[in-house]
């Protein structure tokens, strides 16, 4: 904790003010400079909801151009709640249909759209950051295979501290073998993570009861995922074509 001045026990009840008033007028500081760095990473987002939303259908164009995909991005009945809700979270928003403190969790069908919104919401968010040279860090977009891959060859510290989006979060091996030992590296990823309050958004096929359970992460660790995730379903069936 921080200290405005330095006084003993001796000098506090020498004067008019209280030990008690002392300290909570410390913790309330702690507390106030908290929310401000909490606030700080999100962006001065200065738009209206019509240009994000064509800001953000360019965007999920260009993400499918660079992967040889002709089409453009649609934003339709099925998927217009969802952009609206990261157009709020973006903003730090109260009128969020969740918890503005948590990150988001899109789950859905297979092939129903939410890679593709939360790789374009990562690629928009990155480019307005380095664009104006905003000082908050940049969004890391990872599979769920892959970053437990980049977790063994490397350590969870490299993982920590960054915010991130995991996408296809549940299809990673839950456990793995490690010379006789069992890891699990997500479940200890995600709980560091939960501890210190780092930004973790995710897409995954499953529902919370589902991860929950004891064939996914079992329910320590699903209780942490309602700590961490506002879970948002996207409706609608798959447009792969």
């Amino acid at each position: 904790m921080e200290k405005r001045k330095a006084l003993s026990i001796r000098e506090v009840t020498s004067t008019n003010v209280t030990l008690y008033d002392i300290l909570k007028n410390d913790i309330q500081d702690i507390v106030t400079r908290e929310k401000e760095k909490i606030e700080h990473q999100r962006l001065p987002l200065n738009l209206d909801f019509s240009e994000f939303r064509d800001l953000f259908i360019l965007s999920g164009s260009y993400n499918f151009k660079r992967q040889n995909q002709q089409h453009d991005f649609v934003i339709d009945a099925n998927n217009e709640f969802i952009i609206q809700q990261l157009y709020l979270y973006m903003k730090n928003d109260s009128s969020f249909d969740g918890d503005l403190n948590k990150g988001i969790m899109l789950q859905g069908k297979y092939g129903c759209g939410k890679t593709a919104i939360l790789e374009t919401y990562t690629l928009l968010h990155n480019h307005m950051i380095l664009r104006f040279g905003i000082p908050i860090p940049l969004f890391t977009f990872i599979k769920s295979v892959n970053l437990q891959e980049q977790l063994m060859k490397q350590s969870i510290q490299s993982f920590t501290y960054k915010p991130l989006v995991i996408d296809e979060f549940g299809r990673e091996s839950k456990t793995i073998q490690d010379y006789g030992n069992i890891l699990r590296p997500i479940s200890e990823l995600l709980s560091v993570r939960l501890d210190i309050g780092a930004t973790t958004h995710g897409t995954t096929n499953f529902t919370l009861e589902t991860l929950a359970s004891n064939d996914f992460y079992g329910g320590m660790i699903g209780d942490r995922l309602k700590m961490m995730f506002n879970f948002i379903t996207l409706h609608g069936d798959s447009r792969r074509k």
